[in-house]
């Protein structure tokens, strides 16, 4: 039998991190109740600000690093992190939709 060693790059080790971060908000985001609401919302901003800078890292090193000869690790850490990339900016954008919205 063998082992299962965890000998993973950088970049195929953040992917797993950012869906492990997306998890843990859709999970305290399920425990909202009126008496912990401030706690619970301020952990979910800070692990969503966290979510947003390891996705935009990570997307790009590893468009950087796609110039050496593109293997299919590579290619599909950039397709993961660009598709994490793009639901953060789509979150970011309706929040500020809605928020115009709510104002005017």
């Amino acid at each position: 039998m063998r082992k299962f060693k965890i000998n993973t790059d950088f970049k195929i080790k953040l992917p797993i991190i950012i869906l492990s971060l997306f998890i843990f908000i859709g999970i305290l985001s399920y425990q909202f109740n009126s008496s912990n609401f401030y706690i619970i919302s301020t952990i979910i901003s800070f692990l969503t600000i966290i979510l947003a800078l390891f996705s935009i890292v990570g997307l790009y090193n590893a468009i950087q690093k796609m110039k050496k000869p593109s293997t299919f690790k590579r290619v599909l850490s950039v397709i993961v992190l660009a598709i994490f990339v793009c639901t953060i900016l789509y979150i970011i954008v309706e929040n500020i939709m809605e928020a115009i919205n709510i104002f005017i």
